[in-house]
Formats: C-alpha cells, structure tokens, sequence
C-alpha cells in the first residue's frame, strides 16, 4: 500500500465516521429525547454535583477535584479504547455524538470518588479501592446494563473491577492532602510575613 492509497483510506474511513455519528445524532432526536431514559441521563450528569457542592467538605475541596479531573482523563482515556475496539457499547446516548456516556464518566464516578476521598479518611485507600470498584462493578454496571446505558460485548466485569481498584488508588495519590496542606502553609507563612512587616512599619512611622 502507498501513500495516496492509505490516505484514501483514511478518507473513507472518516467519512464512515461521519456518517455514523449522523445516525446516532437522528436517532437520538427521534427516538431518545426527552424520554424517561434520557431525562434519567441529564439527571445523572446534574444531580450528583448538587449532592456534592451541598455535602462537600469546603476545606478540602481543591484536593477532591484535582483527584476527580485525573479520575475522569483516565476513565475517558479508557472508555475511548474499549468503545473503539468492541469491548463495549453505550446504546443509548444524552448528547450526539458521543462515544462515551457522559453522565457517568464526568459526574457519577468522579462525586462517587470525591466522597469516598472526604468520608473516613483514616481508612486505608486500598479497603477503599476494593468498595470503590466492587459498587461500580458489580452495580452500578449491570444496573446500567439493565437499562441499555451500557452493553459489554467483550468484557467481564471483573474486568472493570480490577480497572477501578488501580484507577482509584491512581487519584487517591494525585490528590494526597500533604501536597496541598504544603501549598497552605506555604500561603499563611506569606501571610504571617507581610503582617508583620506592616506592623514593623507601622511602629516605626509611630515614632
């Protein structure tokens, strides 16, 4: 195969892209929008956030999303793979054209995360892990599955679950307290500097 010949290819093989994308964007404005299915799907991507800016621990609010923003890179990364190799299918998508199903890859694992990062601190990220990936595996999946937001082809869901396990322990380390704890102090020393320079000089102009 030459150049002009692979390019050609190429060119098909986008064009079939684009086609396809055209027929998951008609189907979903004319058979999915604004069914129950669909709304249940905005409702997935909305209120999970709702729950966590109402419950969330203020404080510690920067370290849970720098953990969630690495979660949901390496959970589309991967999502991007399995779909594009057959490992499994979203049938039902909320937005066109989307590959992956949005709602649970940017609000429903990264919140599900961030609580599990805020509640219990002390208890080892490995037990956590293990519960993380055990909820989403073996339930949140097959219920998706149940209601055609999720079709494995080739996968198991062990699969997913070890997957899980390794992506949790993956952004449990990206966003360990110490780093930003370092970053506080380092701001109230900054803090503690500047207002007692200020009174330094305020005492001095008294004089």
């Amino acid at each position: 195969m030459n150049l002009e010949e692979a390019l050609k290819q190429v060119e098909n093989a986008s064009n079939q892209i684009v086609k396809a994308n055209q027929t998951i964007t008609d189907i979903i404005m004319n058979t999915y929008l604004f069914t129950w299915r669909w709304w249940l799907g905005v409702s997935m991507l909305i209120i999970p956030w709702v729950i966590w800016v109402i419950f969330r621990k203020k404080e510690s609010s920067s370290r849970f999303i720098h953990a969630a923003f690495i979660l949901i890179i390496m959970t589309l990364f991967l999502d991007l793979i399995g779909v594009l190799n057959g490992y499994w299918v979203y049938p039902i998508k909320i937005f066109p054209p989307a590959i992956v199903f949005f709602p649970f890859q940017i609000s429903v694992l990264p919140v599900l995360l961030m609580f599990f990062l805020q509640i219990k601190p002390t208890i080892s990220p490995y037990i956590k892990a293990l519960i993380f990936g055990f909820i989403l595996a073996y339930i949140c999946m097959p219920i998706m599955k149940t209601l055609h937001f999720y079709k494995p082809i080739h996968w198991k869901y062990t699969y997913s679950f070890i997957i899980l396990i390794v992506i949790y322990l993956v952004a449990h380390w990206f966003g360990r307290a110490s780093n930003f704890e370092e970053i506080n102090k380092g701001n109230e020393q900054v803090k503690m500097i500047k207002s007692e320079s200020l009174r330094i000089f305020r005492r001095s102009k008294a004089r």
